[in-house]
């Protein structure tokens, strides 16, 4: 297992920095779009053991993720067209259920985890979009704030292995201690303050006091919120798309959480 978590990454890291540094804002929209689509067909097993990943609803959530992403891009404020998208699911998405009432009646939390799974995804990977297309430093904060993630989950996962003792959320992930949570937290600040002064200097330290340590924060509960919906569902994994690492929302689900509050940040020139 852990020499497939290893190749996986040999291969993975350099062609996504390649990707990052020399694709352009077109191609990293069409990379936005394929993981928005397949963390989608992840999730909806994930809420509900009896979808079918080309049911007629999913179908329409890759649709509308693809549409989502698409005005991320080429909008400047996207976000109330972002959320009109979502909005039309309703009605669409309840005409699609209602069809097929006689033989499954739960149209409601069908209709809810399928708008909350556009909220979830497409909308948070629309901060990710945003932050590639700052005009000055859009490759630094996509750099910066996969850095800072990856940094919190190795300091979690160290100062966990080494000193902890108290479980932080035992009913939803075991391996979990509040010392891996505060060693996550140092992980992201001292990454913070390393991109800061290399890579992003027009961010402001009283700011990184407050981003990074928020980061280091909400990129494990965004795990904790993964893990709640595996546990649910009775699967261990979201997918086998990442030989060692499980499927791509197991990859993503902290940046989930991570990306608008960097997105926060920027906006407000911090």
């Amino acid at each position: 297992m852990h020499l497939k978590r290893i190749l996986s990454a040999v291969v993975a890291i350099p062609l996504l920095w390649l990707f990052i540094l020399k694709g352009g804002a077109l191609l990293f929209t069409l990379l936005i779009m394929a993981v928005a689509v397949i963390a989608l067909s992840e999730y909806y097993p994930l809420v509900d053991d009896t979808a079918d990943r080309f049911d007629a609803l999913p179908l329409l959530g890759y649709g509308s993720s693809l549409v989502m992403v698409a005005l991320a891009h080429g909008m400047s404020n996207p976000w109330g067209a972002l959320l009109g998208v979502v909005f039309l699911n309703i009605p669409l998405g309840g005409f699609f259920l209602l069809s097929r009432f006689e033989t499954d009646p739960k149209v409601v939390k069908h209709l809810l985890t399928h708008i909350f799974g556009l909220l979830y995804i497409p909308m948070m990977l629309a901060a990710v979009m945003r932050l590639r297309l700052d005009p000055e430093h859009g490759v630094m904060w996509i750099f910066t704030l996969l850095v800072t993630v990856a940094a919190c989950d190795t300091g979690a996962f160290y100062a966990g292995t080494f000193f902890g003792k108290r479980k932080l959320c035992p009913a939803v992930s075991p391996g979990k201690t509040v010392e891996g949570f505060m060693g996550g937290m140092a992980g992201a600040l001292v990454a913070g303050f390393v991109m800061k002064a290399l890579f992003v200097p027009e961010l402001g330290w009283l700011a990184c006091l407050l981003l990074f340590p928020l980061a280091g924060a909400v990129g494990p509960l965004g795990d904790l919120f993964e893990s709640s919906l595996k546990r649910s569902s009775g699967i261990k994994d979201s997918g086998q798309l990442i030989p060692g690492h499980g499927g791509l929302l197991d990859r993503i689900d902290a940046l989930l959480f991570a990306a608008p509050l960097f997105y926060f940040f920027m906006v407000l020139g911090a």
